[in-house]
This record gives C-alpha cells, sequence and structure tokens, in this order.
C-alpha cells in the first residue's frame, strides 16, 4: 500500500499588496513575510536576506533576530519592506531555512495584485488583498 503524501507545513505567510507613500506621493508595493508561528515572549524580526534583480525578488530566510525595542509582546516575527518600481508581471520567491523554494508568479499593479502562479506544495502562503491580513 502506498504511503499517503502530507502537504508540507505552512511555515509562512507571504502580502503582496500595493501601498500608497503619501510622503513621496507614489504607489510602492508592500511585500511583508511573517511566521505562523507565534511568540509569547517578544515581537522577534524575521532576518531575511533580500535581492531585487530588474522583475525578480527573492527572500531568503536567515532566522530570527531578537527585537530592537525590548518591550515584551506576542505576535509572529516579521519582515516588511516597500518596493519601488515593482510592476507588471514579476516572480518572488521565498527560501525557507531548510533550502526549500517557493516560487510565485504576480501581477502587480498601483491598484491590485493578481496571483499568476503559485507552486503546487507550498510552504507559503500569499496574500495579495491587505483587508485579508491579519493584523497581530
Amino acid at each position: 500500500m502506498a504511503k499517503a503524501e502530507h502537504p508540507p507545513a505552512r511555515e509562512y505567510n507571504l502580502l503582496i499588496t500595493p501601498t500608497f507613500d503619501e510622503r513621496e506621493m507614489v504607489y510602492k508595493t508592500l511585500v511583508e513575510l511573517k511566521t505562523k508561528q507565534q511568540f509569547s515572549t517578544f515581537r522577534y524580526e524575521l532576518s531575511v536576506d533580500e535581492q531585487l534583480t530588474g522583475k525578480t525578488l527573492r527572500l531568503k530566510v536567515r532566522g530570527l533576530t531578537p527585537p530592537q525595542r525590548s518591550l515584551p509582546g506576542a505576535g509572529p516575527a516579521r519582515f516588511s519592506r516597500k518596493y519601488d518600481g515593482l510592476n507588471g508581471t514579476c516572480e518572488v520567491s521565498v527560501e525557507g531555512l531548510d533550502g526549500k523554494v517557493n516560487a510565485f508568479s504576480v501581477r502587480i499593479s498601483p491598484k491590485k495584485v493578481v496571483l499568476v502562479k503559485s507552486p503546487r506544495s507550498r510552504f507559503v502562503d500569499l496574500v495579495t488583498d491587505q483587508t485579508l491580513w491579519p493584523n497581530d
């Protein structure tokens, strides 16, 4: 009898959404990656190496770093960045600590982000609508 394959555990949530920068008066793309795991002592920062080349964004998770402010708090570890110039069809990949990669293809405009292609076996859940993004 063949073993049933279990889908990989989802470890991260990834938000890709347009945002308007009121200070600079331009649209940017907000990319936020956070752990699904909640931490009860501190709100750790997710250490991520980022590389933006043309329309390809690579995020490599390095681990957790303690918060810069030592205020106690609960929640996931988080990485957040706003990017200029991401528009049209872009490739976004996330590499986990184990070296596995999830690659997504998204179409970015100033008003919305549309998922074009996602990996079949995922450890990352992608969200493109900020109203569906838990604010924890």
